[in-house]
């Protein structure tokens, strides 16, 4: 009987080694060694959490979390090391959706008609 769990961990030990991943990792080393672009990435995170356990709780969130939201993610765009990061982290996520969709496709075959 095969061990899924071995393959999945083959493919998350060969995800470091895609240029995606690589990408990512050097634009968040950057981006960490900036004192005030950590500080806006952290600040958007806790303003990104407070909105979806909000949403998560089935409540709309509060309009200032909301604009603060906005606010802190019109500063991101004021930093390179934060816009290289988030672009690194589009072409990492665009990645997993491929093997998303490869893993999943035996399941979504199952209800072809």
């Amino acid at each position: 009987m095969i061990n899924i769990y071995d393959n999945v961990n083959a493919v998350a030990t060969d995800l470091r080694e895609t240029a995606q991943y690589k990408t990512l990792r050097d634009a968040v080393a950057a981006m960490q060694k900036n004192p005030e672009a950590m500080q806006v990435f952290k600040d958007f995170q806790a303003a990104q959490m407070e909105i979806n356990t909000a949403m998560q709780s089935g409540q709309e969130p509060k309009p200032e979390a909301v604009q603060k939201w906005q606010e802190i993610a019109g500063q991101m765009d004021q930093h390179e090391d934060l816009k290289n990061m988030m672009a690194a982290e589009q072409a990492v996520n665009a990645l997993l959706q491929e093997i998303n969709d490869i893993v999943t496709k035996p399941i979504a075959e199952l209800y072809d008609i």
